[in-house]
């Protein structure tokens, strides 16, 4: 926790607001692609759905997007970045994407906060859905340290991962139904679409938050597998591994 508490606090160093910009970024952003793809492209998640629909289905993407990206993004040079922790006889390599998870996790769950506020004041209201929120967030977390576990390994042999991670991840963010519902996907990219995890995962806090029932159990079922998978993968491969981080950081 203290590794947690020690990166939430150098994030925002010397910022007037400091850790107000943890809401305060998000909702910029949210204005932003709003404003661009709502009002000058014309996207809508429903035929008849004004701003507030749009954004609230824009930001319940975002808030899902934000966490994933950061901490893919973050775990994939956390063993690198901490070659004099990794180089100490007791340190366990394994304890560094641990944390840059679940700072990820908590920035999350406060800009899960400011979404349910602004559901309750300009949008549907919250139903006991809502209380689902955390285990889908627990399924998310689990994929994200996985696959975070892999590129932290992988970075470790060969530097330039975090810049296809980079590279990777943006491409992963217009090809996933954020800005845009599913329903507007391309038919003949219909597989690419059903393989994307975060396209299930963004459904599934959709479906709870904002419409109000319970996902299809197909999207739950890739939420789990891909979570299960994910884990199980990247703490072999972690764990297999090491031993040798002391001698290549």
């Amino acid at each position: 926790m203290a590794f947690v508490l020690n990166d939430l606090k150098h994030r925002y160093v010397g910022s007037s607001i400091g850790f107000f910009w943890t809401v305060v970024t998000p909702l910029l952003e949210l204005v932003t692609y709003t404003f661009v793809f709502h009002f000058i492209i014309g996207v809508r998640f429903h035929e008849r759905g004004g701003w507030s629909h749009y954004a609230l289905f824009l930001f319940a993407g975002m808030v899902t997007w934000f966490s994933v990206q950061d901490g893919l993004s973050k775990c994939t040079t956390s063993i690198t970045d901490h070659g004099h922790l990794i180089k100490k006889v007791n340190f366990q390599p394994i304890t560094l994407p641990g944390y840059v998870v679940t700072s990820a996790v908590l920035n999350q769950v406060i800009r899960m906060g400011v979404l349910a506020v602004a559901v309750v004041l300009v949008g549907p209201g919250l139903t006991p859905h809502f209380f689902l929120v955390p285990f889908v967030i627990l399924a998310q977390s689990a994929f994200v340290l996985g696959a975070g576990m892999f590129l932290a390994t992988l970075n470790v042999y060969y530097r330039d991962t975090i810049h296809w991670v980079k590279a990777g991840l943006l491409l992963w963010m217009f090809i996933t139904p954020i800005f845009y519902p599913a329903s507007q996907y391309p038919q003949r990219f219909g597989l690419l679409l059903q393989l994307n995890p975060l396209a299930h995962l963004v459904g599934v806090y959709q479906e709870l938050i904002l419409n109000h029932r319970t996902p299809h159990p197909h999207g739950l079922l890739v939420v789990a597998v891909m979570a299960t998978f994910s884990l199980l993968v990247g703490y072999s491969v972690f764990h297999h591994h090491r031993d040798r981080f002391s001698d290549l950081v």
